[in-house]
């Protein structure tokens, strides 16, 4: 059910709500969170109810191939093994929200807990984003507010309608609400500020600058606006490669982080041959995959936008461009250097040559902050090299070309794991060696621990917190 709430009053009882059913969420072992999970997953298999529901609505805004890949690998990544195989790599452990663990001298205790209530201010570019949001923080065992984007396909409520069906005890849904108000009802968003114990924003730099840390009360995760990278190295098998990175950008119409929407080709002998013959290849490539991943229908305003686009890149960058005759179903812009603005969406690459992989980190130092996916196409042999030059030029995840947008969860994400953030550790420490007490009666650490290993209830960060505001 959406939430549409017209005052601050009724946002900051919204809170309220989530954070009792937050508490809940705590108590209830991640085991049962991933069986559930598990039960969602398998609502979404290919032909289901829910499947055929979100194929219709989606296929207007995306590709419906693009569509049915994406909610494959949804039902594929809910599956109770992987999330647990998952919250093991992100957490080091999986029962670290369940148990304290006691180390080697049995005196020091380690247990991680949930943050609270953790709000997502989402973006509209990728329906899939409010699925990974709600994800992320119910394997935390974090109660879930989702803001939803002005460009919202209507996915996400969808999906959240899928988990309370899915959740038959009612112990899970109850922590999740999913919201919609403009971004301009500033009292609205102050109440977000003042009330979550956690803040991820997605989006643009609008987004991000209306979330800023020093004005949130809690715990604050910025996705900002990122550029997608792709990287050919000499040496590759050029048809495989431009095949795979056509896939990559037309997957989600270069409005993804990790669309490529910059194509660096190494070019040693600085003839202009290879990156003429991948900027050709690559523009032939995505007519091919267009059979597909057939190209977002453009309004008139859009198309408009592409041939401005064109225009200005062959007159301020000295570009050639590929495209099919009379299409703009993409466009290839083979650039001598790198534009000095880079086209988000429409299918639309700068193909920028390269004399030295090792030149990537100057040549791309006025974007570091913005860097995050890098999609390379190299023979194996070169593989280290290359993303070697890739991490010192800022960028903090290397995709295989035709894979950038493959993985939901288990990698870090901008150079951390995302389950880590939602979760808040805490040690205590037993005592142990010279520096400890003397005279401390013997054998109390031995009772404590056991008094903790045979307590394990979960319980919320934010529960001291609760409990003074009422």
């Amino acid at each position: 059910m959406l939430v549409q709430p017209k005052t601050p009053q009724e946002l900051r009882d919204l809170f309220g709500h989530l954070r009792r059913a937050g508490q809940l969420l705590a108590s209830v072992p991640l085991a049962d969170i991933l069986a559930l999970l598990g039960g969602l997953g398998s609502l979404w298999r290919p032909g289901s109810p829910y499947h055929r529901q979100a194929c219709v609505m989606l296929a207007g805004p995306f590709s419906l191939q693009a569509v049915e890949a994406a909610l494959r690998g949804l039902a594929a990544s809910l599956d109770a093994r992987v999330l647990a195989a998952e919250v093991r790599r992100e957490l080091g452990r999986g029962d670290l929200l369940d148990a304290w663990q006691p180390d080697e001298m049995g005196v020091g205790h380690t247990r991680g807990f949930p943050l609270g209530v953790v709000a997502h201010v989402l973006a509209g570019n990728v329906f899939l984003g409010g699925a990974v949001a709600l994800a992320q923080s119910l394997l935390t065992k974090n109660a879930v507010l989702l803001k939803l984007s002005r460009d919202d396909s209507g996915f996400t409520a969808l999906f959240a309608r899928s988990l309370a069906e899915a959740d038959a005890g009612g112990v899970v849904a109850p922590a999740l609400a999913v919201c919609a108000w403009d971004s301009g009802q500033e009292d609205l968003n102050q109440v977000v500020r003042e009330e979550a114990d956690a803040l991820v924003v997605w989006g643009g730099q609008a987004a991000v600058a209306a979330y800023p840390a020093d004005r949130c009360r809690g715990r604050v995760i910025h996705y900002g606006p990122r550029l997608g990278v792709g990287l050919l190295v000499h040496g590759v098998g050029l048809e495989g490669a431009l095949a795979a990175l056509a896939w990559d950008v037309a997957l989600w119409e270069q409005r993804a982080c990790s669309s490529p929407r910059l194509l660096f080709v190494e070019d040693p002998d600085a003839s202009g041959r290879l990156p003429r013959q991948a900027a050709e290849g690559l523009s032939a490539a995505l007519v091919g995959v267009g059979s597909r991943l057939r190209p977002r229908p453009l309004t008139l305003d859009e198309k408009s936008e592409v041939l401005s686009i064109r225009e200005l890149a062959y007159w301020a960058d000295r570009a050639q461009v590929f495209a099919a005759g009379r299409s703009m179903g993409h466009t290839v812009l083979l650039t001598p250097a790198v534009p000095r603005e880079v086209a988000i969406g429409y299918r639309t690459v700068a193909v920028v040559p390269l004399a030295n992989v090792a030149d990537l980190p100057c040549l791309l130092a006025p974007y570091r902050g913005a860097l995050q996916t890098a999609v390379l196409a190299a023979a194996p042999g070169r593989w280290p090299e290359a993303v070697g030059h890739l991490v010192r030029a800022g960028f903090t995840q290397v995709a295989a070309a035709g894979s950038a947008a493959a993985r939901f969860l288990g990698l870090p994400h901008e150079g951390e794991f995302a389950l880590r953030r939602l979760v808040q550790l805490v040690g205590i420490d037993l005592g142990a060696g010279p520096l400890t007490y003397p005279g401390r009666e013997r054998g109390e650490a031995a009772a404590v621990a056991a008094a903790l290993a045979a307590c394990q209830r979960p319980a919320s960060a934010s529960s001291s917190a609760t409990s003074t505001r009422g």
